[in-house]
């Protein structure tokens, strides 16, 4: 099983484009996961994409562009298609993911302008690895080109309507708004006149996107802004308030009416936060990172681990998983995990469990994998649900965790969460690498 994380550079787009292409990603065998740059620190990754390949306990990091796109042709039994029938045609492509890369747009356009004379792909006589990785790095460049630029570079244009045309690969066009419109034959290069006009309407569309956009912002944040005046500049507001009273009433009335004013006023202020504040039984979960520093295979289950873990108290807790049959021992050894620790005490298989160790799984309850914990963190560290307040309960009872485990989840991203805010601390946010669209528990 591969897992492949990309962003939203070519390279990325590249290796996207050819895992749904050959197909590979409807099978077992690869997963594609794009992931942000703050997700890819979390996760330790230096550079994108990269491709984490898992064989039985053994775990293999891998960022080299074309050794990605050598496993997905032989996850799709296709190298010889996408990697060359002969070793000439080979070294053809291997050239080209040398190259590609460190060239500017304008400069890969020459070069494969010149190549394409007399070719329909780059490499032999079908689409290779080297075509999509061109096709990546050229298809947005492309998109921007007036008619006679295109028709300047002839060659590269009709290589580039070719494959977005093929089978496959013109469904993943549509569907990522990657198609190229074909240009109008009769089309000259514009005067300078012309291209005068064209600069100037470009420059009235963009102003009356700005535009739009700050109107936009505007209304968004315009009771915030009125809300945030009337917060810092509460005096303000009470004298101008206080002189229209003066002027109709008494002044005896008058300051009975200031005080009554005050009283509301600082009445609101102190009851503001409690409106604000975001509180539900989430709130009562005590969840920190722990070390396991010791485990062992419970004598009597073929089920459970017992672990003695720091959490960052005097001494460690004893904590029972059962998690035999999902994670091997190794893996769990000295790792940092995730620790409800205020959870009721009970005994499994006469083994007291003084808390829970929370894992990544998916929806079907047969596959288990540890989160990751953002680098930095150490035991005893505190974990908080994003946007709520932390108020742990000194015990929890097992049935109220039970009504909010539902909640507790994996997005579609990796990203563990309650419902829609994420497990963080202060070092980052708690992710998974295998698991998606699935439970924390």
């Amino acid at each position: 099983m591969a897992q492949i994380f990309t962003g939203t550079d070519p390279r990325s787009l590249a290796v996207d484009i050819m895992a749904r292409y050959t197909r590979v990603v409807d099978s077992d065998f690869v997963k594609i996961t794009n992931i942000t740059s703050d997700q890819q620190a979390v996760l330790g990754i230096e550079a994108l994409p990269c491709m984490i390949v898992t064989e039985e306990d053994k775990t293999f990091k891998c960022t080299s562009l074309f050794s990605i796109f050598k496993h997905i042709a032989e996850a799709a039994h296709f190298e010889a298609i996408f990697l060359g029938k002969a070793e000439v045609q080979t070294n053809q492509i291997l050239s080209y993911f040398e190259l590609i890369p460190g060239l500017k747009e304008e400069e890969l356009v020459e070069l494969l302008n010149n190549d394409l004379r007399l070719r329909m792909y780059l490499v032999g006589f079908n689409i290779t690895a080297a075509d999509i990785l061109a096709y990546a790095h050229l298809v947005h460049h492309v998109q921007k080109w007036q008619d006679s630029d295109k028709i300047s570079n002839n060659n590269v244009f009709r290589w580039l309507d070719l494959l977005q045309h093929l089978p496959g690969l013109n469904e993943y066009a549509e569907k990522h708004n990657l198609i190229v419109s074909f240009p109008d034959e009769g089309a000259k290069q514009p005067s300078k006149r012309e291209l005068k006009k064209l600069a100037k309407k470009q420059a009235i569309k963009e102003h009356k996107e700005q535009a739009k956009h700050d109107k936009v912002l505007h209304k968004q944040e315009g009771p915030e802004e009125i809300k945030s005046k009337d917060v810092k500049h509460p005096e303000k507001n009470k004298d101008e308030e206080e002189k229209k009273v003066d002027n109709e009433i008494k002044p005896s009335e008058g300051k009975k009416d200031k005080k009554s004013k005050q009283q509301n006023s600082s009445k609101k202020q102190s009851e503001q936060p409690k409106k604000e504040a975001k509180v539900e039984p989430v709130s009562q979960l005590d969840i920190r990172i722990g070390k396991i520093t010791k485990i062992w295979k419970h004598p009597e289950s073929d089920n459970l681990y017992c672990e003695e873990i720091d959490i960052g108290d005097e001494k460690p807790r004893q904590i029972a998983s059962g998690l035999q049959q999902f994670v091997p021992i190794e893996q769990m050894e000295n790792a940092l995990v995730l620790v409800l620790a205020n959870l009721k005490p009970r005994k499994l298989g006469g083994f007291e469990s003084q808390g829970m160790v929370l894992m990544a799984g998916n929806n079907d309850y047969t596959y288990f994998e540890l989160p990751v914990i953002p680098e930095g963190c150490k035991a005893g560290d505190l974990v908080t649900i994003k946007g709520y307040d932390r108020n742990p309960k000194d015990v929890l009872n097992q049935k109220k965790f039970e009504a909010l485990a539902g909640d507790l989840r994996v997005d579609e991203n990796g990203i563990a969460k309650y419902k829609d805010a994420e497990f963080v601390t202060d070092k980052g946010i708690i992710v998974s690498t295998g698991v998606r669209n699935g439970k924390i528990s």
